[in-house]
């Protein structure tokens, strides 16, 4: 019995933050669109859903985003997911995503959550996650969020050097018990942020 409540604990929860973000997502307007060195950098259009989990599956040893997360890439994409396009043997393909998504800490803050970020082992070090997060920190400051937050690994040299060069700071150090590493929550502000 108590296993069922917690489980409707967690679906209602859940179900909260999906909806937390539709009204987030209302106010946001589309992700525009870019080029750096012939990768196209824009809002996940609704074709690409399924290359941007297959993208996540295979940096996640073949597991999938949480519901929730799923569920708010499907409706908001084009708002809350960015993807970098390449063309490989004259296919489009993502290379590179970085999704976002509101908990009650980014709408205390008035920020954004980067809920992950990953790009394609064969496009690593070309500098497109660092793009990604150039133009998500571009479009959320024109969408009336006060910053952007993030959750690092400690181990994830790469990552941390990528937000710490463009302006995340660190705001705590804690360690995750369900990833089972230490990690960072950093944040990213915007000119008119804290």
């Amino acid at each position: 019995m108590m296993r069922h409540f917690r489980r409707l604990h967690a679906v209602c929860g859940g179900v909260m933050v999906v909806l937390r973000n539709l009204v987030a997502g209302r106010q946001v307007s589309g992700i525009g669109c870019g080029t750096r060195e012939g990768i196209v950098y824009r809002g996940m259009e609704a074709g690409e859903y399924r290359q941007v989990m297959a993208l996540y599956a295979s940096l996640h040893e073949g597991r999938r985003p949480s519901w929730v997360m799923r569920t708010v890439c499907r409706l908001l994409g084009g708002k809350m997911t960015l993807v970098a396009v390449a063309r490989h043997r004259g296919q489009a393909r993502v290379v590179g995503m970085n999704m976002f998504y509101v908990n009650r800490r980014d709408i205390a803050d008035q920020t954004i959550h980067e809920g992950f970020i990953g790009v394609s082992p064969d496009m690593t070090g070309r500098g497109v996650a660092s793009e990604l997060r150039r133009m998500a920190i571009h479009h959320f400051e024109t969408q009336g969020f006060k910053g952007i937050s993030s959750r690092i690994s400690l181990d994830n040299d790469a990552s941390l050097a990528s937000a710490e060069k463009l302006g995340f700071v660190p705001v705590e150090r804690y360690h995750d018990a369900v990833m089972r590493t230490d990690r960072q929550y950093l944040i990213r502000w915007f000119q008119d942020g804290s």
